[in-house]
């Protein structure tokens, strides 16, 4: 594991997916760390610059300046705008808990939960999304109602096959139920669906499971990849089993990743929408409109947001119409798409 000193800002926005039909928006990250120590197969981050440079450690590099996080977060609150701020896009949320309190003394959520309870006049939303159950820390201020914790799962079996050094699926899921029970709020992403062979058995048996511990919400994904091949030999190069990306087929609509074939993608996505509890918000991660459509979903909000009113949602305009303008101008999934500029969008969703 790496220790360096962070040159830039702590919170950042992502760029988005781009001017298409993808739908997904410029949400608020902390960059607590960087890398993780998981080993996932499937892990984008395999094929990021500054891991293929050497600048950052993709087992984890902590930064020595955490602390200076802070006033950035304070700066932050006072947004008047609820919004939702995200720790475990580039990292994993809770694997560097512990390594942060050899190392400086505090770990991110020992600064982060306080603030969001009880410095957050406007009420924004901390979302803390990990594979690990290293809550301790956090634990410690009690559950606030600014403060989510959210687990990513995957089907049994690609977990046990591709998710070498996380903590195990029903760990998780058990972890979870824990927290919920003494009150903190949870959520789930359930990702890296892939056409596995017994993939209708294992997401049954996830799905009652997560229907167990009754999340606030669930957001789906299918396994996906920007740069597919560099991302395959990558995985190998690392020791990981690149096997997985076997199931990958080919572009989305937009053109933005390389998805599993087009059948499987929907009839998933169908099948978690009718297992699930409708307490539960569904939601799906970086798809394009013509899932939704296929799928026959409405927009509730996303997993990395505050609520559906998150600042960042109105750059896009509003999403359930968002879908609709853009569905009609897709010919169904796998197939080519017209994209609009965003000036376009917005004026046709205002």
């Amino acid at each position: 594991m790496k220790v360096t000193r962070r040159s830039g800002n702590f919170l950042k926005q992502f760029s988005g997916p781009g001017d298409n039909s993808i739908v997904c928006f410029r949400f608020w990250q902390a960059v607590v760390a960087s890398g993780c120590p998981g080993e996932c197969a499937y892990c984008f981050l395999q094929t990021q610059t500054p891991y293929r440079r050497g600048l950052y450690d993709l087992k984890g590099t902590l930064f020595e300046n955490l602390r200076d996080m802070a006033p950035e977060v304070q700066t932050w609150l006072a947004r008047p705008i609820p919004a939702g701020l995200i720790i475990g896009e580039n990292q994993d949320g809770l694997a560097f808990e512990r390594p942060y309190k050899r190392l400086v003394g505090v770990t991110p959520l020992e600064l982060l939960v306080p603030l969001f309870a009880d410095a957050n006049p406007h009420g924004h939303t901390l979302i803390v999304l990990s594979k690990f159950t290293t809550t301790e820390y956090a634990e410690a201020f009690g559950p606030s109602p600014n403060v989510v914790f959210s687990w990513s799962l995957s089907l049994p079996s690609i977990s046990r096959q591709y998710e070498k050094k996380v903590a195990p699926l029903e760990k998780r899921l058990e972890h979870a139920a824990k927290l919920k029970a003494r009150g903190w709020r949870i959520r789930f992403r359930l990702d890296a669906l892939a056409p596995i062979p017994s993939w209708e058995d294992d997401l049954k048996r996830v799905m009652e499971q997560i229907n167990e511990v009754g999340p606030e919400m669930l957001t789906i994904g299918a396994l996906r990849a920007t740069n597919l091949f560099a991302l395959q030999r990558t995985a190998g190069r690392n020791g990981r089993d690149a096997s997985i990306f076997n199931y990958i087929r080919d572009k989305d609509p937009s053109g933005f990743k390389y998805r599993v074939e087009n059948e499987f993608h929907t009839e998933v996505f169908r099948q978690v929408a009718e297992m699930l509890n409708p307490a539960t918000t569904l939601g799906l991660c970086k798809e394009d409109t013509s899932v939704w459509q296929a799928v026959g979903l409405r927009w509730q909000g996303c997993h990395c947001l505050h609520s559906a009113s998150d600042e960042v949602v109105s750059e896009r305009g509003e999403p359930r119409k968002l879908i609709q303008v853009l569905s009609r101008r897709t010919h169904g999934i796998g197939s080519s798409q017209v994209t609009l500029p965003m000036s376009v969008l917005s004026a046709a969703t205002s």
